[in-house]
């Protein structure tokens, strides 16, 4: 079995080779090209590029109005939003700093970031944000392909491609580009700052393992600023 073709089968969907079609002249300000849907266990992958695969009624918005609605869904391997356009078919939307949708009344916004990998370059990515104001909290829903295996004899396991969760929370303040963090009070007193949170942290008993205690901080960090 040739894994390496069915990951280049997948790399040719994700960029989108397909001719640009506009059913809607209205259509071609928010989206980029159009395909047909493909279901991974064909190309023998493990698991989905979606954490859900079913289209779900949303909203698409254009500096923060609506501009159409219609069955959304977001490809966490492609790091793109899906329009349905049909049974099979779909159509991507552009990726543009003023274009963002919402599905199941979650947000899905673009914005900068750096890499791990490379902490000099700024990235552009969707992210969930978690709450208001000048220090947001983000959540980047993601998923990656991990490469499959054959078995180089009779005795050695084969694995075969398989679609795994690398899901991340970051931190923006302001329009700066969102950093990395976990959900652990160390990341937490580095960007923020230790002597302006810990009392919070202390009185209300929070636990920064937790996303609802982790979005208090920010609420109150952005409380604190806006009264100054």
């Amino acid at each position: 079995m040739n894994y390496k073709l069915n990951i280049l089968a997948l790399m040719a969907i994700s960029t989108g080779l397909a001719q640009v079609n506009f059913t809607n002249p209205d259509e071609g300000a928010i989206v980029s090209f159009q395909t047909t849907a493909v279901d991974s266990k064909i190309l023998k992958a493990e698991g989905s590029p979606y954490f859900d695969d079913h289209f779900k009624y949303g909203q698409i918005l254009v500096n923060g109005k609506i501009k159409t609605t219609g069955n959304l869904r977001y490809n966490a391997a492609n790091s793109e939003l899906e329009l349905q356009k049909g049974q099979k078919e779909y159509s991507a939307v552009l990726k543009r700093n003023y274009i963002s949708a919402k599905i199941d009344d979650k947000l899905y916004k673009l914005f900068p970031y750096t890499d791990d990998s490379n902490s000099e370059t700024t990235r552009i990515g969707y992210f969930i944000p978690l709450n208001q104001g000048e220090s947001k909290l983000l959540y980047k829903p993601e998923k990656k392909l991990r490469r499959g295996r054959t078995g180089a004899t009779n005795y050695d396991r084969t694995v075969p491609p398989r679609f795994i969760d690398i899901s991340s929370y970051y931190i923006q303040i302001g329009e700066e580009p969102a950093e990395k963090i976990y959900l652990r009070k160390k990341y937490f007193y580095d960007i923020l700052g230790r002597e302006r949170i810990k009392n919070l942290i202390k009185e209300k008993d929070l636990r920064l393992n937790k996303e609802e205690d982790a979005i208090k901080v920010m609420q109150y960090i952005n409380e604190v600023t806006s009264a100054k």
